[in-house]
């Protein structure tokens, strides 16, 4: 899909999933030393992997592995499935919908009208809804611009361990700030093995107030 080319050329997955992270932390401390006023977050991260060199912080580096492995995770479902962001936005759609009434349904679909959002279903049920919106968000304005944004500020960065260093500790801190502020939807990704994943989508649903507006407002402000 488009939004998945975009996103695999903005990591460059294939150098990713042979053996990029490990060669990060070849020669650490100097590129450290070297890289951390010009890269932030990348030099960031790797700071913190320096802790695995005591025997006091053990708990961190654990840590930091596991959201490698699962930040990999997430790269080989884009690469497996190519639906990464349909996945992420109807993940969140269906934890709101899935028990939803035929009239809650009703009430949400004539708001969206009422504000040109046009909902492509022939019947009013849960499921017929869900990817409706689902796709309607995924073709909108927001999320298309959102991506081509961050490809280009992100492509330039990842021909070095560092840069690419910096997307990981990106994508962990916003999956931690998701666990923090939706729980349910965290959960949720992370059963599929998605949760790092959510970065991807996260200035758009921050705009939106995904977690904190009126549902109807909210799908708006994604569309737009």
């Amino acid at each position: 899909m488009y939004h998945s080319d975009l996103i695999l050329k903005g990591i460059k997955a294939d150098e990713l999933m042979a053996s990029q992270l490990e060669k990060a932390l070849i020669g650490v401390k100097d590129q450290v030393l070297q890289q951390a006023s010009k890269i932030g977050d990348g030099a960031t991260r790797l700071v913190y992997y320096t802790s695995c060199f005591t025997d006091n912080y053990q708990d961190v580096c654990a840590k930091l592995k596991e959201e490698d492995l699962r930040f990999l995770d997430g790269i080989a479902e884009v690469v497996k499935r190519r639906d990464i962001i349909f996945r992420l936005v109807h993940i969140y759609f269906e934890g709101i919908f899935r028990f939803k009434t035929r009239e809650q349904l009703s009430a949400i679909n004539s708001g969206l009208l009422k504000a040109g959002v046009i909902i492509s279903s022939n019947t009013l049920n849960n499921q017929t809804f869900i990817i409706g919106i689902t796709t309607a968000v995924c073709l909108g304005i927001g999320f298309n611009s959102s991506i081509v944004a961050w490809t280009g500020k992100t492509a330039a960065l990842t021909v070095t361990g560092l840069g690419l260093y910096g997307i990981v500790q990106q994508a962990a801190d916003s999956a931690e700030r998701l666990r923090l502020q939706a729980p349910m939807y965290y959960q949720a990704l992370h059963m599929q093995r998605l949760e790092m994943m959510y970065f991807l989508v996260e200035p758009t649903f921050m705009k939106a107030q995904a977690f904190e507006s009126d549902i109807t407002n909210a799908i708006i402000n994604m569309v737009k």
